[in-house]
């Protein structure tokens, strides 16, 4: 069989089948931004020497390598400001970033706010797991009506995770 007909033989997406049609675009900042001031940087150094010092002695020096990790990726990323994004959704999914998330890969979305920002959330069924684009007051209306064609709106059920944060959010505030 030659490589020709073994090309001809697999089976068509028709998701791929013609032009990609862009239903919307906006351009958002890539995440929401917050600036911290010097009092949360302090509290957080000192949970990381609470749990470095602890985690010494169970584990020894590799978790406190992972934990000063964790705390340069947050404070490089609280540092650095989010450039400007262009997003779409288009009759063949979302795409931002330069990356398409199909529609099949969707599973649900909801809006919700941030630190005064408008978030789009999309609940994907592969990595990362996730989809979060900011979005203007403006663009609500019609993300909201575009997104409803594909998807439902609906916000999914707190996870343990998400429970833990919030409860440790709130009877530990790092501000």
């Amino acid at each position: 069989m030659s490589n020709k007909d073994a090309v001809a033989r697999e089976p068509v997406d028709e998701m791929d089948i013609g032009e990609e049609k862009v239903l919307h675009t906006w351009k958002s900042v890539e995440r929401p931004f917050k600036k911290w001031n010097k009092e949360f940087y302090s509290t957080v150094m000192v949970f990381a020497v609470l749990v470095s010092i602890i985690f010494f002695f169970i584990e020894g020096f590799m978790l406190v390598l992972v934990v000063w990790a964790v705390v340069f990726m947050a404070w490089a990323i609280s540092r650095t400001e989010p450039g400007i994004r262009e997003h779409k959704i288009t009759d063949k999914g979302i795409r931002t970033g330069g990356t398409l998330y199909r529609w099949d890969t969707m599973l649900v979305y909801w809006l919700e706010e941030k630190w005064d920002k408008k978030l789009l959330r999309v609940l994907l069924s592969k990595f990362p797991g996730q989809l979060v684009l900011v979005y203007d007051q403006k663009e609500e209306k019609k993300i909201r009506e575009i997104m409803s064609k594909f998807l439902a709106l609906e916000k999914p059920e707190a996870t343990w995770t998400d429970r833990v944060v919030k409860w440790f959010g709130e009877k530990v505030p790092l501000e």
